[in-house]
């Protein structure tokens, strides 16, 4: 495993109150939590990891509950508009620090709980109509898309500097970290953002 689950849980929770504090809800915030995450595990993890956008679905569970981000058409489905979803690649494991916040999104009698989703590449189905049990999962890169919504996001500078509060806070377990921050709106106003998010006990 590449992050433990006590720091995945950390990572999660620090991005989810950052993403809070500046009027985004967590549950819809997939870009922040793949481009976030991927600074934050190259500067402490050291390794090369990717944000990726395009189709995703996940089997969560129940009778045949799937989770898709993406567009049914006549050729399958795909990622299109606004119906797509972010994660990050980092060497041979599949990181989305966003799953935790899946059951805000699955608006069903099934209820799910909140789990990492941490996997190797070698455990995703070949196809997104294969998946058969709780935990398996499909992504399909789309690079244009990843271009488009990356360079957009990026065209916020004050996103860059949420990314590096983010690595700052940060720190690997044991080690304690602060149950808050204060961020800046450079303009002199300040933000007290207290660590908040769903406790993350077990995986997918």
């Amino acid at each position: 495993m590449l992050v433990k689950l006590k720091d995945y849980e950390r990572i999660y929770q620090i991005i989810a109150s950052i993403v809070k504090s500046e009027g985004v809800d967590p549950a819809h915030a997939c870009t922040f939590f793949s481009v976030f995450g991927s600074h934050l595990l190259t500067s402490h993890y050291k390794i090369e990891a990717i944000p990726r956008c395009g189709l995703a679905a996940f089997y969560v569970g129940g009778q045949h509950e799937v989770l898709c981000f993406g567009n049914l058409t006549e050729r399958g489905v795909s990622a299109q508009g606004e119906n797509f979803h972010c994660w990050i690649e980092a060497g041979d494991w599949l990181i989305d620090f966003m799953a935790p916040e899946f059951p805000k999104l699955f608006k069903t009698e099934f209820n799910i709980t909140p789990k990492m989703f941490q996997k190797r590449k070698t455990d995703m189905v070949s196809d997104v109509n294969n998946m058969a049990k709780e935990g398996d999962f499909f992504f399909a890169q789309h690079p244009e898309l990843a271009v488009q919504r990356l360079s957009q996001f990026w065209e916020k500078p004050v996103y860059g500097d949420l990314a590096e509060i983010c690595t700052a806070w940060f720190k690997k377990y044991p080690k304690s970290i602060s149950p808050n921050c204060i961020t800046s709106n450079g303009k002199g106003s300040y933000t007290d953002v207290k660590l908040s998010g769903v406790s993350v006990k077990s995986r997918w």
